[in-house]
């Protein structure tokens, strides 16, 4: 005998695929979580999702859960906006709620919902059924604009193949192409900022990933401030002065110059980068034998 899927407890919105007792309950379990530690945790986690080519967990200050990021992609988005000092807050894998809102959304688009269908023995077989899933934006940032005035906004990631597509596939890239305006909906009707970033974009290039992963690293060195501002404005001398030096040139001298370790003003270099305050152009690439590349922009999220 066919069970009701009403008795069961399925929600359905228009022509979308049902809401389930499943997705139901992990909701349930996260919005109890998130009231109980009074923290942010993210909604997607490494254990229960597939990654793109390298998850990792990182630390957060903001909570005891670490940032999990499910691709190298996110590893570097992750990290290029902890680097910008107007970015105040953010959360990874954030749930698009109520899911009735994004149902609704993608029924009066005309497209299909992002879906999925169970499996594990300990699931019932009535419950195997292509569902509704929960949505999630990649990140919710919090940032002051130039006005000081605290903002929200999403943003979604997506690669770009060289045809500017997001999957080979049509119909795949179709899907995610819905998603994306699904998403864009509902943090325009939620009063939220939205972008989307790519892979084609400055910030995910080889040469600026390099060098922010080496001023991250170094920003936690134990410098003292004094030493940094006399490295800081010693380096700002040096790029006055004689801007065609080579990069070991600059540490040698400054080293012998401020009487410290040749280690401890290249540590105190990249520990400047990561502050913003030495105007040198990290998008492009940083050769130890030749000048550094001199560029005075601020990089800000906007």
């Amino acid at each position: 005998m066919q069970e009701n899927h009403e008795n069961l407890g399925f929600v359905r919105i228009g022509n979308q695929p049902p809401v389930t007792p499943l997705t139901l309950n992990r909701i349930a379990k996260w919005e109890a979580q998130a009231v109980k530690t009074k923290q942010y945790t993210p909604y997607l986690k490494l254990k229960r999702t597939a990654t793109v080519g390298k998850g990792s967990k990182v630390f957060n200050p903001e909570s005891d859960d670490s940032h999990e990021t499910l691709s190298i992609m996110e590893t570097r988005l992750l990290r290029y906006l902890d680097f910008l000092p107007n970015v105040i807050s953010i959360k990874m894998q954030y749930p698009l709620l109520p899911i009735n809102t994004t149902l609704e959304i993608a029924d009066a688009m005309g497209v299909k919902h992002p879906s999925y269908t169970p499996k594990g023995k300990h699931i019932r077989r009535v419950l195997k059924v292509n569902q509704a899933v929960a949505m999630t934006t990649d990140y919710l940032i919090d940032y002051s604009d130039e006005d000081g005035v605290i903002k929200q906004c999403a943003i979604a990631l997506k690669g770009l193949n060289e045809d500017g597509l997001f999957s080979e596939k049509q119909k795949r890239d179709v899907n995610i192409r819905n998603k994306l305006n699904i998403e864009a909906e509902f943090c325009r009707m939620d009063g939220l900022g939205w972008r989307l970033m790519t892979s084609a974009m400055q910030c995910f290039e080889e040469d600026f990933a390099r060098n922010l992963l080496e001023a991250e690293v170094r920003s936690e060195l134990e410098i003292d401030e004094e030493l940094l501002v006399r490295g800081e404005e010693a380096f700002k001398r040096w790029f006055r002065d004689m801007p065609k030096a080579c990069f070991a040139t600059l540490l040698s001298e400054i080293a012998l110059q401020l009487n410290v370790s040749t280690g401890k003003i290249r540590g105190s270099f990249w520990k400047l980068i990561w502050q913003q305050r030495l105007p040198v152009d990290i998008s492009k690439e940083i050769i130890f034998n030749r000048p550094l590349p001199i560029g005075e922009k601020l990089w800000n999220w906007q």
